[in-house]
Formats: C-alpha cells, sequence, structure tokens
C-alpha cells in the first residue's frame, strides 16, 4: 500500500516531504510549498485514513505512520529526504528519523509535540467517542477554536473547517485514538540529524514545554519560535515558516547552488 501522494518541483531537487497533522490531510501544505524557491522537489502525502489514502481499521500507531512514510520513500525511489512536519505529524516524522536515520538529511518540527500528557490522551479519546456518535459536527467549533487562536485570515479558516468537517468521523477517531499514544522519550534521543523546531506562542495543544523538552534531548537543534503562532504554523503563516525552513537548509548546505541563486 502506497500513501496518497502529490510530487513537483526539481525531479533532482533536494526533496521536502511534509507529513500533515491529525484531523488535515496533504492540501494542508499547499500555500507553504508554493513559497519554496527553486532546486527543491516537495511531495506532500495523505496520512492512512486521510485524503485520498486508505481508511483506517484501527488506531493509527506512530509505528504505522513510519512504515507507510518509509514505503512511500521506497516507491518514489527517493535515498534522502528533508522531512517537514506539522503537530502529530512531526511526531510522526520525528519517530521515522529516530528509526531510518540514513535517510533523513534534516528534520523540520512546526509545532513540535514532545509526548501526549495524560490529560491530552483523555482528550483525544473523548473526541474520538464524539465523533462516532454524533459525526465531526460535534468537534465544531472549539477544535478549531483551539487550533487558530490569534488567527485573523477568515476566509483560510474557514477553507481548513470545511475540510475538517468533511472527513470521515470513523477515519478521524481511529487517528485521534492513535495519537492519544504519541511519545517521542525514546525516539527523541535517537535523533543523530540537524532538527529545527518552530513552536508558536499561542498555540495551547503543544506550546514551548515541548519545544524546550525536544531542545533538551536532540544532539543538533535549532529552535526558531514564532510568538504569536497558533497550532498550525506552516498553514496559517506560510510565507514566512517556508522562509524559516529554507534559511536552516541553506545553513545547513542542503541547498544545490542554483536554488540559492535564483530562490
Amino acid at each position: 500500500m502506497t500513501l496518497a501522494y502529490r510530487d513537483q518541483g526539481a525531479a533532482d531537487g533536494l526533496t521536502l516531504l511534509f507529513i500533515h497533522p491529525l484531523g488535515a490531510d496533504q492540501t494542508f501544505w499547499d500555500a507553504c510549498r508554493e513559497r519554496f524557491g527553486a532546486g527543491i522537489r516537495t511531495v506532500s502525502c495523505d496520512l492512512r485514513g486521510s485524503g485520498a489514502s486508505p481508511h483506517l481499521t484501527e488506531p493509527l500507531s506512530t509505528d504505522r505512520a513510519v512504515d507507510d512514510i518509509e514505503d512511500l520513500r521506497r516507491h518514489l525511489g527517493l535515498e534522502r529526504i528533508v522531512l517537514v512536519g506539522c503537530a502529530v505529524g512531526a511526531m510522526a516524522g520525528a519517530a521515522y528519523t529516530a528509526r531510518h536515520a540514513d535517510r533523513v538529511a534534516a528534520l523540520v518540527m512546526a509545532n513540535p509535540g514532545f509526548r501526549i500528557t495524560p490529560e491530552g490522551a483523555a482528550n483525544l479519546r473523548e473526541r474520538a467517542d464524539l465523533v462516532r456518535r454524533h459525526g465531526m459536527q460535534a468537534l465544531l467549533p472549539g477544535a478549531i477554536d483551539n487550533a487558530f487562536i490569534g488567527y485573523t485570515d477568515t476566509a483560510r479558516r474557514d477553507q481548513y473547517e470545511q475540510r475538517f468537517s468533511a472527513q470521515s468521523p470513523r477515519n478521524y477517531a481511529f487517528a485521534a485514538l492513535g495519537a492519544a499514544e504519541a511519545d517521542l522519550t525514546d525516539a527523541s534521543a535517537a535523533i543523530a540529524c540537524p532538527v529545527l523546531l518552530v513552536p508558536g506562542g499561542s498555540d495551547r495543544l503543544f506550546g514551548m514545554a515541548h519545544a524546550d523538552e525536544l531542545a533538551s534531548r536532540i544532539k543538533q537543534v535549532r529552535v526558531v519560535p514564532f510568538e504569536d503562532g497558533a497550532h498550525f504554523i506552516p498553514y496559517q503563516q506560510p510565507e514566512r515558516f517556508a522562509a524559516v525552513v529554507e534559511e536552516f537548509l541553506k545553513e545547513l548546505q542542503l541547498l544545490s547552488p542554483v536554488s540559492e541563486q535564483e530562490a
């Protein structure tokens, strides 16, 4: 099984593989990926149970997500990649990096999470139960309000809410139950590549404490906080986020001279 994906940009360029957060699909990255300069290849995917990928029949564990990402990498014939994830998607990216260190040149974690707390896990299990009984509308407006604190672009927010509401309640429930178990305690110490953490000051779900914990455990790490950032920084501030990521990659000398000249 290969995840549904979209592949665009320079075929021989540095490949960024995007992993979306819980409740989203690969369109989450549309505005962000357009901000990257020449010489960059972008691949976005729908995690299992999202978008056009196969439906879930059980909770989506981090291990299952890692296996799916590896299957996609092999399917595309990618030797080394830069993983870019948001929230729970960033946690999946970190787990992949820990297990497949030889395939990851760098890791970018937007709104990074370290470990789902017992309170957070209970909330995710409650969400799963609610949507199974009453559909996705049962999570509104709270689920959107929590993720879009301080965000003023109502059109983009409405677009996100429409896609969120239209997804399969059963798939979302299984994804939420899997996310409730996410924990990078062991994986974080095994990450050897350079890592960029981009936490949001207005992120009530994965705030600065998560980034601080990760930064204390990862060998090569840079933290660039967005003080006004809410829970979905790449979606809500795509231009600024892409610029920070591209600067990070240039500092690591991962971008080709062509990219630096034409970006």
